[in-house]
């Protein structure tokens, strides 16, 4: 049985990299426009699905990023947006 702390070892990203961001928002143009605004540079953003109800959609980013603190710096300001709900 594995320990918890054989979870615990950082996983190795070489960069640069295309990194995916699930980016969830009530209002796909505006979710869309949000990450357009936030990562300011070629953008692959493809639509993944929406909620049950209709309220959510989803969206894949792919960024290229060229270190971990860009990929941070960009997860972050994604989920300070307003018109994002969630960032994964």
């Amino acid at each position: 049985m594995k320990e918890m702390k054989d979870f615990e070892q950082k996983v190795e990203i070489e960069y640069p990299t295309v990194w995916r961001y699930k980016v969830i928002g009530e209002n796909a143009k505006k979710t869309r426009e949000a990450i357009e605004s936030v990562t300011k540079r070629p953008t692959t953003v493809t639509f993944s699905k929406q909620s049950n109800r209709g309220k959510y959609q989803s969206f894949n980013a792919d960024i290229m990023v060229h270190s971990e603190e860009e990929r941070e710096e960009i997860f972050k300001k994604l989920k300070e947006h307003k018109d994002i709900k969630m960032v994964l």
